[in-house]
This record gives C-alpha cells, sequence and structure tokens, in this order.
C-alpha cells in the first residue's frame, strides 16, 4: 500500500484563548484549539476571504485533522469589555452626551469586568491531510510563505501569535501498530465519536474495533466547531461529536487488539471534516 502523505505542524504559542463559546462572565478555555480554529488559520495563510473562493472549496471537499497539544500552566486574566449600545452608555455615564466620571474622560459605551482562561507555554502537533496531494503542497507552501495571508498569523484571539517549529510533509506507512501505554509528549487529542459521526471517521487510520476503544477510553464529551455555512448573514457551524482525551493511559483490549497507525510514536486519529 502506498505510503499516506501528511502536512505536520509543530506550534509554540507564548499563550492562548481558545474559547469555550457558550462561557460568558467567565470565558473557559479549550486546552486544544477546536477544529475551526485551525481552518481559520489555514484559510488565513491562503488567503481565503469568503466561501465562493475556489481554494475554500477545494479545501472543504478532502480535509482531514488530527490535533495534539500540552500547555505548562493556566491563568485567570481579567479585562474590561465594552457594550457601546445607548442604554449601557446611559447607565454608566447618566447622558448620551456625556463621558466624564468623577471629572475623567472615559471611553464611550458602558463596561463589564470578565475573567478570562489563558493558557501558558502552549505546544501543539497538527496533522493536516488532503485527497488531493497537490493541494496540500499548496498549504505547505503558504504556510512556509504566508504573502497572501489576510491578518497576522495567530490561533485563539487576535493576539495569540505563534511560532513555528515545524512545517514538513511526511510520508507515513499505513501499516497499523498495536496502541498500549500513555500518549507521550501531548496531554491532549480530539477523538471523533463513532456513536454520532461515523462520517467524520478517516477509515484508513481507525480499527474495526474503533467503537469499543472509544467507549473504554478516559475523557470528557464535546461538540466542537468546523466548518460553518452563512445563513441570513450568519454563521452556522458544523459541529463534530468528540471526547476529549487528557492523557492517562490506553485501554487495553484483551481479545482483538486496538491497532492505529503511528508517526514518532503518536497514533494518529484523523478527523474528516467533512
Amino acid at each position: 500500500m502506498d505510503k499516506i502523505k501528511l502536512l505536520r505542524l509543530k506550534i509554540f504559542q507564548p499563550s492562548a484563548h481558545y474559547r469555550v463559546p457558550f462561557t460568558f462572565l467567565r470565558r473557559h478555555t479549550y486546552p486544544i484549539p477546536p477544529f475551526s480554529t485551525i481552518i481559520g488559520l489555514i484559510c488565513n495563510v491562503l488567503g481565503i476571504d469568503n466561501q465562493e473562493n475556489e481554494d475554500f472549496k477545494q479545501l472543504k471537499n478532502g480535509l482531514s485533522l488530527s490535533i495534539y497539544g500540552k500547555y505548562d500552566f493556566l491563568n485567570k486574566e481579567y479585562i474590561w469589555f465594552r457594550n457601546l449600545s445607548k442604554e449601557s452608555h446611559k447607565s454608566r455615564f447618566g447622558d448620551t452626551k456625556s463621558r466624564s466620571i468623577n471629572q475623567l474622560i472615559e471611553h464611550p459605551g458602558g463596561q463589564l469586568p470578565i475573567k478570562i482562561d489563558v493558557l501558558e507555554n502552549v505546544r501543539l502537533l497538527i496533522y493536516i491531510k488532503h485527497t488531493d496531494e497537490n493541494f496540500l503542497n499548496k498549504i505547505k507552501e503558504a504556510f512556509e510563505n504566508p504573502v497572501k495571508r489576510i491578518y497576522p498569523l495567530h490561533l485563539g484571539r487576535a493576539e495569540d501569535l505563534l511560532i513555528f517549529e515545524e512545517i514538513k510533509i511526511i510520508e507515513i506507512d499505513p501499516k497499523k501498530e498495536k496502541l498500549y501505554g500513555q500518549l507521550t509528549n501531548y496531554n491532549f487529542t480530539w477523538l471523533i465519536d463513532p456513536n454520532q459521526g461515523e462520517e467524520f471517521i478517516d477509515t484508513n487510520f481507525y480499527p474495526d474495533n474503533y467503537k469499543d476503544f472509544y467507549d473504554k477510553i478516559q475523557g470528557s464529551y464535546h461538540l466542537i466547531t468546523s466548518f460553518y455555512e452563512i445563513i441570513e448573514g450568519i454563521r452556522n457551524f458544523r459541529y463534530v461529536p468528540v471526547k476529549l482525551f487528557e492523557g492517562g493511559s490506553f485501554p487495553l483490549h484483551f481479545g482483538k487488539p486496538f491497532e492505529f497507525i503511528f508517526d514518532e510514536n503518536i497514533p494518529l486519529f484523523l478527523t474528516k471534516m467533512i
């Protein structure tokens, strides 16, 4: 069987916040970015700014991702969020024409203190697969020389800049090996739920008894975002059912062993985005 080509990214971020979307007064973060955040990064380096872009259509039809990560510690930061509605401004200043409190001029609008969870010293390992190998090479070249980028390269918030430690096309042997022990060097990864999301499973990378593996492995359940469509001016995300694996030992099977494809002792859990 032919070897499988993947684009492997190794990324360092001094700090990052991958927001859990339904948290507000305290904004929680995922320990690793959801699929949509990586898709956004790819679109950024390719210069994709709308869904009618031909590169976007090609990216969407054939993309698979696998995300691993770890961080050193988590901080909680306090910041001010502003509401620019007239009602919020009047509530703070008493009148729409005033911006003075205690004889000090402030920004317009109301303000609210928000607590944000921030990861420090984040390291990510990302595998990108595409059914079109020429397009995969195009993605690699865009990461190496992002002349078409729309924004400064970041993951998470706009201020969460990143450093590429590796951008490399690798070829891996599709032969599956027995999985045992622990996930080395990284603590977290997303595992697709075979009970609800069979269409997301890249069958080349999963064993026949993957459902048994998924049911046995420890982790928390999530619905994370992938691609979205614009419907009446609003982003409508596709949600992928996953389990967040948080380290620890892999489950054992005393009948047929669990077997996966590996790269540098990392089992590859590739998830199809469409």
